[in-house]
């Protein structure tokens, strides 16, 4: 009976935060953080924060253009962990992006709380503020910076080989005028579900799939898969189709390939490609293609091999 309670009270919450993600609409200023889900899922749900139940930190440098000098490049970095016996996740965001069309840097904090749900399956409740500092003041594409608040939701149902999760990690509306960044400033909708799967003792298999959904833009689809050798090697690689606006008829479907590897037991060290330019999300444009990013990541006190 006390685990049917739960259950209720676990659909209860996902009913209720279907109702405050439910909302129409900010993509471009945070782009380069939702693209990196896989290796940080905090990153689109703010639920996800505390959930490898220890001290993570994770640094990434992306570039869009490797043979072209000063050409477009960002920052990201994340950091983890949790307290209150490991029933609040607390967790710590910040970007600086010349990447997209706008300079745009971010700061955000999330705070998650976790409960049982039985012996094998948790769920947490996460919620993540901050501020995105825009150029919104100007009548072009530059402009005058501003900060402007940010705010988002989040739910993540997980055990030791499957979640999901559903998320807004941004929720708060803007009135831009008609500033041409209102263009660019969308709210997406998060659901994510994957798991991992041990193929023979050696070879770990993780699937994954994120479904997206926003105004005025077709539901995009990403998924795929990332496979660790014996828990010191890993490659992946990920398909995205739809996505485009609805009007469009040009997709903007392309690959992202990935490749890992276990530093001891606190580093891990990955590049990751993807076959896109990053202004297709908004419309196809000529030139070269292609965004390299590079990332590592810093666990001081790791209990056991980690999946993100």
């Amino acid at each position: 009976m006390l685990k049917l309670i739960r259950v209720a009270h676990l659909i209860k919450w996902f009913v209720i935060l279907g109702i405050l993600l439910e909302t129409d609409g900010v993509y471009a200023q945070k782009e380069v953080i939702f693209e990196q889900y896989l290796q940080n899922p905090m990153a689109i749900n703010p639920a996800f924060t505390g959930v490898r139940e220890t001290f993570n930190m994770t640094a990434m440098f992306r570039r869009k253009w490797f043979t072209i000098p000063n050409s477009p490049s960002s920052q990201t970095f994340a950091a983890d962990g949790t307290t209150a016996g490991g029933k609040l996740g607390i967790g710590f965001q910040a970007m600086n992006d010349q990447t997209s069309y706008f300079t745009t840097t971010g700061v955000y904090g999330s705070l998650a709380y976790h409960l049982d749900v039985t012996e094998s399956w948790k769920f947490s409740l996460g919620a993540q503020g901050g501020i995105n500092v825009l150029p919104v003041a100007g009548g072009g594409l530059g402009g005058n910076n501003r900060a402007l608040g940010s705010f988002g939701l989040g739910g993540w149902l997980y055990s030791d080989k499957w979640y999901v999760g559903v998320s807004k990690p941004e929720i708060l509306g803007q009135n831009f005028g008609d500033q041409i960044i209102s263009a660019f400033y969308r709210r997406p909708l998060y659901v994510m579900a994957g798991g991992s799967y041990y193929l023979n003792p050696d070879l770990m298999m993780l699937p994954h799939l994120l479904l997206v959904q926003e105004k005025d833009h077709k539901l995009r689809a990403d998924f795929g898969a990332r496979f660790w050798f014996s828990e010191k090697v890993g490659i992946g690689a990920s398909y995205r189709v739809g996505g485009g606006i609805s009007n469009a008829s040009v997709p903007v479907n392309y690959l992202q390939f990935s490749a890992e590897v276990q530093v001891g037991k606190n580093v891990r060290l990955g590049y990751f490609y993807s076959t896109r330019q990053v202004e297709a999300i908004y419309h196809v444009q000529s030139g070269p293609k292609g965004i390299h990013e590079l990332m590592l990541k810093f666990i001081p006190s790791p209990n056991g091999f980690q999946k993100f």
